[in-house]
Parts: C-alpha cells; structure tokens; sequence
C-alpha cells in the first residue's frame, strides 16, 4: 500500500508550458499616434525651455494671485511643423508656456484657473544661439536651453480601452512600455500631441474637461455627478499640447517626480485660441 501511495503522490505532474509572447510591436503598430519630441539643441533655434520669452511690445506678463508666473517654454510653431504638421495648431507664431512652479497648481480644482498660462506670439525671426551661462536672468524663469524637435510614435498607456482589449500577458505588457518609451531615446519625455505618457490614472482630457466647466476632480464621487455626465461627452474635444517631464537640467521638479500637462480644445486651438488651455499635473 505505501509503495501504491508513494507512486501516485510522488508523481510529478508536467505544467503546461507557456504561451509564447506574441509580436507586441506589431500588435500595437495600429494604435500609434504622431507626436513631436522635444530635445535639447546645442545650436541657435527658435525654440526654448527657460531664458526670456521675449513678449511683444504692449503684452503683460501672466501673473496669478499678483505674482508673475514663471516662463517654461517658448516653441516655433513653424519649425514644429516641420518635424510632424500638427493640423489643429496655427501655421505660424510662437507658443509662450507660464506655470506658477512654486505653488504648482495640480487642475483638479476649478480655482486652479490662472496658475497657468499660453500665449500664441509672432515668432522671432532667426534662430538664437544659448546665451552664455553667466548671463543673467529674471527670478521668475528658468535656465535657457534651446531645443528642437523630431517626431515620434505615441502609443496609448495600459489604461485606456484599445490597449486593455489586447488582452496582454504581463510580459508582453512589459514589452509594450518598454516600446512606448524606447522612442524617446533615454531623453526626457517632453512632447507635443499625440497621447500622454500618464504617471497616474490616465483621464486627463475627462478631467479638463470638468474641472474647466467647474466641476472639482478632487474626489471620485465627482466624476459620477449629474454635471460631470452632461460635460462627458466634451472631454473627446482635448489634445495634448505640451508635456513637460522630470528634467534634472530643467531646474524644477513636478510634484514629486511627475510631469506637467498642457491641454487645449481643438476647435480652440484652430482658432488660434489659448485663453482655456487647461494644465493637469500628475506625479508619483
């Protein structure tokens, strides 16, 4: 009887071997989304993060609460147009980007309004070389670098349905974000449209939509509000127009290691209208 026993409980049974990882790339190829990445340039441009946003004669610089927002970024829509036509972007001009980076306004709240600012400005005329470091600068910007910008592929996150619908193992899951970064070449994520790389939940164009219309985010309860249902349906209407990511050269921090995120209404940004732009940041 024990040699009966030791046969069937010391047999061992074979595990069934593991599903092959499929081709990720390619199941993934017709979720892409054009973006344009945004990398530092050595030489003169148009473009850049910090430094003077050289504001036209007669134009204020955005304050909040009396206190001058802080410059982040000047971007030449003409030399972005090169890289990737972004068609919902006015052909020509510059975009100027202001965030309070001291208080640093998360855009959950409606009261946030303000704490943030874009500006659409004639552009300059030739390209800049970077001043030289010793040069001096006003309090409420950051250290100039010029940039350039190449396109890229943006591909939705984990978070959103077409990519849920692929129904992922865990590796192919690691293979997936592994591609999605590898197009920013080891260099900080800062883009212009196509799809956001979220560091939280990924509903942003939701949550612009409301807390812009009103609404505050701060609470899931918020979301499920007769106001926030009849505003939904809006939230399709917002594109990404600047992400900035952690950048140790850039000279601030987002929260505790996050990004910023502008975003506008397309049909607002056709017309060459910045005044609602709305700015989500998010960290870990």
């Amino acid at each position: 009887m024990g040699n009966i026993l030791k046969g069937l409980f010391g047999r061992k049974t074979a595990r069934p071997a593991p599903e092959p990882m499929r081709d990720v790339a390619s199941l993934m190829a017709h979720l892409a989304r054009p973006a344009v990445h945004v990398v530092a340039e050595e030489g003169p441009s148009r473009s850049h993060f910090g430094g003077e946003p050289r504001l036209p004669t007669g134009t204020d610089w955005p304050e909040f609460k009396s206190k001058p927002l802080t410059f982040l970024a000047r971007l030449s829509l003409s030399d972005l147009h090169v890289a990737h036509r972004v068609d919902w972007l006015p052909a020509s001009g510059a975009l100027l980007f202001f965030y309070d980076v001291t208080n640093q306004p998360w855009g959950f709240d409606p009261q946030d309004r303000g704490g943030w600012a874009v500006l659409h400005v004639p552009d300059l005329a030739d390209p800049m070389s970077p001043p030289p470091a010793s040069a001096p600068k006003r309090a409420n910007t950051l250290p100039h670098r010029n940039v350039r910008f190449r396109p890229v592929a943006s591909y939705p996150s984990p978070d959103r349905e077409p990519v849920r619908a692929l129904a992922l193992t865990d590796t192919e899951s690691e293979e997936y974000n592994r591609i999605g970064e590898a197009v920013f070449a080891d260099e900080p994520a800062h883009q212009v449209c196509g799809f956001p790389m979220p560091v939280q939940g990924d509903d942003m164009e939701l949550e612009c939509q409301l807390a812009s219309h009103g609404v505050n985010c701060g609470t899931a309860k918020a979301y499920q509000s007769k106001e926030a249902v009849a505003l939904e349906a809006g939230a399709a209407d917002w594109r990404l127009l600047l992400q900035i990511a952690l950048d140790d050269d850039f000279g601030t921090m987002w929260g505790d290691a996050g990004n910023i995120y502008f975003w506008v209404q397309e049909g607002e940004a056709r017309a060459t209208r910045f005044e609602n732009v709305w700015l989500v940041l998010q960290c870990c």
